[in-house]
């Protein structure tokens, strides 16, 4: 199923209120950006996969056959193409305190492979600013993630 169709059936909001974190919009966009996240140093490393499944298995209780397809999608949805479409809907449907809940899980993919690449800082921060995120935002989330699953 291509990205536009899918997006459309599954992650396209049905009304103007905010996403709710058990909802599966949520989960997709959350999933979508956590998986870019990871590539975004051009070295997808074992250990940061290992950090989504356990994120949105603990943080969301869901069952490993859904977060296989939730990762099947969002290796397709995490494509640059896609990735300001699903930053458009965080900014849009996800409150405040959503936005900086996903700050803070992007930064636990980044520091899952001990190290961290100039490529996910500038990916955290182009994530920061399309959903209206400040740079003191992205900090606060770093240090947060650091008392988060790693």
């Amino acid at each position: 199923m291509e990205f536009q169709t899918f997006f459309d059936i599954y992650m396209r909001p049905r009304s103007r209120e905010l996403l709710k974190r058990d909802g599966i919009e949520f989960r997709y966009a959350a999933a979508s950006l956590l998986i870019a996240c990871s590539k975004s140093d051009m070295d997808e490393d074992p250990k940061e996969r290992a950090v989504i499944r356990d994120i949105l298995k603990v943080t969301f209780d869901i069952s490993d056959r859904t977060i296989d397809r939730l990762l099947e999608f969002a290796d397709t949805a995490s494509e640059e193409e896609y990735l300001g479409e699903i930053n458009s809907l965080i900014n849009e449907q996800f409150s405040e305190r959503d936005k900086r809940f996903i700050l803070e899980k992007l930064w636990c993919v980044t520091h899952a492979d001990g190290r961290i690449a100039d490529e996910e800082l500038e990916f955290l921060h182009r994530v920061a600013g399309d959903i209206n995120m400040t740079s003191e935002d992205v900090e606060t989330a770093r240090i947060l993630s650091q008392h988060s699953i790693n």
